[in-house]
């Protein structure tokens, strides 16, 4: 692992809002999930949560690995009181889209970025 992938995990591992939850399978990672509770001002004050690098290795997909990583993050983000939990994914993505909505998730926003 590359320094800057080290500090990063650092960084990541130590910041109290962000959960990395991960699968295991015979002492095989599988599955990741970056929770990420966000202070807010509105919303009288509630936080609300991202859910970012959902990835599944490609034989464990569709044998409930992907459900179980989000059933967690939205009962974390509950706990911590987050009116709302977001997440993007990419437009050619459509079978995760389809996974997404099954899991209650909808395509609400329309989103913009801006690389630096």
């Amino acid at each position: 692992m590359s320094s800057a992938a080290v500090r990063a995990w650092t960084r990541i591992e130590t910041d109290p809002q962000r959960s990395v939850l991960v699968a295991e399978r015979r002492g095989q990672i599988i599955g990741t999930l970056d929770l990420i509770v966000v202070a807010n001002l509105t919303h009288d004050a509630q936080p609300w949560a991202i859910v970012d690098n959902v990835v599944v290795d490609a034989a464990c997909r569709r044998r409930g690995v992907g459900r179980a990583l989000v059933e967690e993050a939205l009962n974390r983000a509950a706990e911590a009181g987050c009116y709302k939990i977001e997440l993007l994914s990419h437009e050619s993505r459509t079978g995760a889209h389809a996974f997404y909505r099954a899991m209650g998730f909808e395509n609400s926003a329309e989103g913009f970025r801006h690389y630096l």
